[in-house]
């Protein structure tokens, strides 16, 4: 599409501001919880247990999103956006009106559907943005993403603080609503692709209860014994359904969750590269949520309230706003190879500095702006890869299966981080809550270094400089 044809279906800039709204309402659900996360430790008493507000959130995306995307190609993807976002506001406010923590997972979950709109952002933007705009559009959209993580843990924090952990979910439903408006009015109506095989439904969301079945064998199994039965039960079911689902995608005519696509190495090391990123790095608003608000005497937490934690996150969130932008630029003018390095590397020093200054809420502050940058332009830089490496009427699959990526990497880093947090703790004088010791934290920034060095070693598998043109 032209960028004249794409003036002639719709006023350009306000298509982009919608797609930047509805990507930042997706992020501000995700962070909320985390500024949150004190508030309800303390109501539930189980930091693992709340850890599964923020895995099954991130898992039930990725089937969302594995799901969401190829619909979008097919039955046109501003419709299937506008039913996301209309879903997770309802979740927002089940969320809001929640009183035991089955009815709070059940709202997390139907908000997490949300997690689809980046795929279906960036095949929108596709379809209506000038082929030579269409990487810096999408580095706008992964800034959108931090706009909405900075939102949500500053005004998450106000209203944790001000009044309960409740007003977070009506904030995120208000939200919702605004981008469902603003969706509604701007985007023009997508292209449908006519269909001849039916959906691949089940093979396209089986790897969720998969993930979830081993994921629960990891955080449950060392308390019921890892010869228990529900131990062995969950780890061989998990283990069961992954091999089905892979069977399935690879011998299905038209699978949802097409894995033959990794045959392209770009592809591949593009999904590999957001597995480990999302896993590692982009697990820093977890961490440093837990870091900024554990009391001050486990010797380790700088005891804030969750609206001054928001506010120390907020010069990262807004300098990760250029970063997604430039990782656009720079990729578009030479190749993803030497953005995905440099992001890796900046991220990795971030997190080695965490280690050794944790003391300060400034010096902090700082390097939170580092790990940031850094992040973003690691990961927005796999979106751009994926686009010019697929034609048009897979866009939105191919960029549905690296949110599938994204989002279960994330749900599976959030629960090895809960776990590596609790691996030393300590109980509150008053008991009930714990919290995460010193060596805890370093062990885990520890493991985010190393892996997040991986990714950036990912980089030399792309050809040096290459550059690969818009289909």
């Amino acid at each position: 599409m032209t960028e004249t044809s794409a003036k002639r279906t719709g006023n350009l800039a306000a298509i982009i501001i919608a797609l930047w709204v509805a990507e930042m309402t997706q992020a501000f659900g995700t962070a909320t919880i985390y500024a949150a996360l004190r508030a309800l430790i303390a109501t539930f008493k189980d930091p693992v247990l709340v850890g599964w507000l923020v895995t099954t959130y991130l898992l039930v995306g990725a089937g969302s999103a594995a799901v969401a995307g190829r619909l979008g190609d097919i039955y046109g993807r501003r419709r299937v956006l506008l039913t996301l976002l209309a879903v997770g506001a309802a979740g927002s406010v089940i969320n809001a009106t929640a009183t035991s923590f089955a009815v709070l997972l059940t709202g997390r979950m139907l908000e997490g559907l949300a997690g689809a709109v980046l795929p279906l952002c960036v095949g929108l933007v596709r379809e209506n943005v000038a082929r030579e705009r269409v990487p810096m559009a999408i580095g706008l959209m992964i800034s959108g993403a931090s706009a909405g993580t900075a939102g949500g843990l500053v005004i998450g924090g106000l209203l944790v603080d001000h009044y309960s952990w409740h007003a977070v979910f009506i904030a995120s439903a208000t939200f919702s609503a605004l981008a469902l408006v603003l969706v509604g009015l701007f985007l023009p109506r997508s292209p449908q692709i006519p269909r001849t095989a039916p959906l691949d439904w089940l093979g396209g969301v089986l790897f969720v209860p998969a993930i979830l079945a081993l994921l629960l064998a990891i955080s449950s199994g060392p308390k019921w014994g890892i010869a228990d039965g529900r131990t062995i039960a969950a780890l061989i079911g998990g283990i069961v359904m992954f091999g089905l689902w892979i069977r399935r995608s690879l011998t299905a005519v038209d699978p949802m969750f097409d894995l033959r696509l990794f045959r392209n190495r770009q592809v591949l090391v593009a999904n590999l590269a957001t597995a480990l990123v999302s896993i590692s790095t982009l697990q820093i608003t977890l961490v440093f949520s837990v870091l900024l608000q554990a009391p001050a005497w486990t010797m380790v937490g700088l005891g804030v309230s969750a609206t001054l934690a928001g506010l120390v996150k907020l010069p990262s969130n807004i300098s990760a706003l250029f970063a997604g932008p430039l990782s656009g630029w720079l990729t578009q003018r030479s190749g993803g190879r030497g953005v995905m390095l440099a992001g890796g590397l900046l991220t990795s020093a971030g997190w080695l500095l965490a280690m050794a200054f944790h003391g300060s809420i400034i010096v902090l502050g700082a390097i939170l702006c580092v790990i940031s940058f850094g992040a973003t332009m690691l990961f927005a830089v796999g979106p751009t890869i994926l686009v010019h490496a697929v034609p048009p009427d897979r866009t939105s699959e191919a960029a549905g299966m690296m949110t599938v990526v994204r989002q279960a990497s994330l749900g599976i880093g959030a629960q090895i981080v809960t776990l590596l947090l609790a691996t030393h703790t300590v109980v509150a004088p008053e008991g009930g809550a714990h919290y995460p010791t010193v060596g805890a934290f370093m062990l885990t920034m520890g493991v985010i270094v190393a892996i997040s060095l991986a990714a950036s070693a990912l980089a030399l598998a792309l050809p040096k400089g290459a550059q690969v043109d818009i289909i």
